[in-house]
């Protein structure tokens, strides 16, 4: 009977042991930021936090650089912010076939400043294929007057080797920013012509000596955007939307566009302006929404 009891007794113990001590270092953690908070000190990331988060980002070409920027700043709030300058470290590792660098590894917070802006660039050593990942880590730690460690883990996946693309926005900024940026230095052929089939790779200079007609019938990359007017209205003044097909959607009985399909050169960088019902939303990708509000796809 005590035997049965003893087994009993250690099975239990096995089950509840692992999740008290889980539990035990999250009040450990939180009764810990109680304490320094109580003594105005605030260390905060618009994209690290205490106890780590995770970020997909879907959108990377797989060939060229990647940054990721995200501040650190000294503030609880619009209002409260810490008493005295806050000094720190950040550091950075990259996977397998790339290579992490920040543009500071170290540096402090002053009261007059209330935040410190970081870069960290990502370079690739290799190509990276359709649909392979890279793991970033980043880690920041207060040093001085307390230390506090804040960090972030970003999965980047290739959505299409060569392309990508990025929306840059802000609180209370009537507008976004979409940009596009196409690293490959070819083009596909997508109608037949002379001796050449569909799906034909060919050279930039080559593009280059065809005739405006044979050219129309290539395109580095075809780009579809798919968005919805109720959170975005799309500016439809630039050149390259203007040379778009388009979709449209019909909304209390007025029509909208809600999706453009365009041609993308190799080797560009092409800018599309959307603005925003919602001012107070900021909607920067990557980095801020963990998707895209704007669907891309590129073939």
């Amino acid at each position: 009977m005590k035997k049965r009891r003893l087994i009993l007794l250690l099975l239990l113990l096995i089950i509840i042991l692992p999740v008290g001590i889980t539990f035990s270092k999250y009040v450990l953690e939180v009764v810990s930021n109680y304490i320094v908070e109580a003594q105005h000190f605030y260390f905060n990331s618009d994209k690290l936090k205490s106890g780590g988060v995770n970020y997909q980002i879907n959108n990377w070409s797989g060939v060229g650089t990647f940054t990721i920027q995200f501040t650190l700043n000294d503030k609880k709030n619009n209002i409260l912010h810490a008493d005295s300058d806050i000094a720190y470290t950040v550091s950075a590792t990259c996977g397998d076939g790339a290579i992490c660098s920040l543009d500071n590894t170290s540096g402090t917070i002053y009261t007059t400043e209330l935040e410190d802006n970081l870069v960290l660039t990502v370079t690739p050593t290799r190509a990276f294929n359709d649909n392979e990942s890279l793991t970033i880590n980043v880690t920041a730690s207060s040093t001085t007057p307390y230390v506090k460690t804040l960090s972030a883990t970003f999965t980047i996946t290739v959505g299409k080797r060569g392309i990508s693309y990025e929306i840059d926005d802000a609180v209370d900024q009537p507008y976004l920013n979409f940009t596009i940026t196409n690293a490959s230095t070819s083009y596909k052929v997508r109608t037949v012509f002379d001796t050449y089939a569909v799906g034909d790779e060919i050279s930039s200079d080559t593009y280059l000596a065809l005739s405006a007609e044979n050219k129309a019938k290539c395109a580095s990359y075809i780009v579809t955007l798919t968005f919805d007017p109720n959170v975005v209205i799309l500016d439809t003044t630039t050149d390259l939307v203007q040379t778009a097909a388009m979709q449209y959607t019909t909304i209390d009985g007025v029509s909208y566009i809600s999706a453009i399909t365009f041609n993308v050169d190799a080797t560009s960088s092409n800018e599309i302006r959307f603005y925003k019902k919602d001012t107070s939303q900021n909607y920067t990708y990557p980095g801020v929404y963990a998707t895209s509000i704007i669907t891309f796809n590129a073939n």
